[in-house]
């Protein structure tokens, strides 16, 4: 049996990505709703059953991290093709399930732009619903990541002409690293000089982003035991609103580690909780840590999120997006 599930794997991964393509059009409208916001388009009768459940477990399937659970995405609505509205076209994602017998294999394909723009359409085909919930679910992660690349480049395509290049620079001399910085940041001083702190305020919840930098001895410093407590240390460095209160790191929340190459670096993704140790504060963050072999230096760059009250998936993976603009700074 288990021979024969691991056979139906592969098969499922060599169907998802040999038929997954890309086209890229310019609509002149742009997107309406949030981001994360999805509009499925199914056939009502194939959408009964497993496949819409399958469907709602991949793109509501708690994300990592938070410390309130959410999403990765809403389901908007459902409607089938005789009733969709220019408005529901106007979604920045979109899933259109074709099931139909002429469809012979499954398979994925992904569209930007296609009515309106920024948008992301992932049109998957199936023969029947029982083989569309059973595709979906061995390819759940790799279908929510074409909506995440999309918002992705959304959003750091927004900040290319929305940045700050004092701070652009102030982060390329600390770091070596060239890295997108919104406007509206601004730097913060903390008693660690090695530490590096921006600060985006709201009226209702605060965006953070650290960088430092150190050297490396071992490989156990490649560990997510050992970034926890670095960060821990780091972050212990800047005092909170309340006497003797200070940053720091919440032992209790995750210690989610995965490991992403972009460009031609390798970075070590970290998600967890931070807190203010002595005061009731705290929320989400999530770190990227590279190893420079050439000069035998780490460097961490953590986005973090303060929001008591308003949800923290968009603000965080706003701020998180940033990691995908990076690239060594040229000596």
């Amino acid at each position: 049996m288990t021979h024969l599930i691991n056979k139906l794997l592969a098969i499922v991964a060599i169907l998802f990505v040999g038929a997954c393509t890309t086209i890229n059009t310019v609509p002149t409208k742009t997107t309406t709703g949030e981001p994360y916001d999805v509009f499925v388009i199914c056939d009502n009768a194939a959408w009964q059953g497993d496949l819409s459940m399958v469907v709602c477990d991949m793109l509501e399937e708690d994300a990592i991290g938070l410390t309130r659970p959410q999403g990765y995405f809403n389901i908007v609505r459902q409607a089938n093709s005789q009733n969709t509205s220019d408005i529901d076209l106007k979604y920045s994602n979109i899933l259109r399930l074709n099931i139909d017998a002429i469809n012979a294999t499954p398979s994925t394909s992904v569209a930007r732009n296609v009515y309106a723009r920024p948008q992301t359409v992932v049109t998957i085909k199936a023969p029947d619903s029982a083989t569309a919930a059973l595709y979906i679910e061995h390819s759940a992660a790799a279908i929510r990541d074409l909506f995440e690349s999309g918002e992705r480049d959304a959003s750091n395509s927004y900040y290319r002409g929305h940045h700050s290049p004092e701070l652009i620079n102030d982060f390329k001399a600390h770091t070596g690293f060239e890295m997108l910085i919104p406007a509206n940041y601004y730097k913060a001083t903390t008693a660690d000089k090695e530490l590096l702190w921006y600060i985006r305020d709201y009226e209702k919840k605060a965006q953070y982003i650290f960088a430092y930098s150190y050297d490396y001895t071992s490989e156990d410093e490649l560990t997510a035991e050992w970034l926890v407590r670095t960060l821990d240390n780091r972050l212990s460095t800047i005092p909170g609103q309340l006497k003797g209160s200070y940053m720091g790191i919440n032992e209790e929340g995750p210690a989610f580690i995965n490991t992403v190459t972009i460009g031609d670096t390798e970075w070590i993704e970290l998600r967890g909780w931070w807190e203010v140790n002595g005061d009731f504060m705290g929320g989400p963050y999530v770190s990227y840590t590279t190893l420079n072999r050439e000069t035998s230096r780490l460097t961490t760059i953590v986005f973090a999120l303060y929001s008591p009250e308003e949800g923290q998936r968009n603000p965080l993976r706003e701020i998180e997006h940033l990691i995908y603009t990076t690239k060594p700074a040229l000596q």
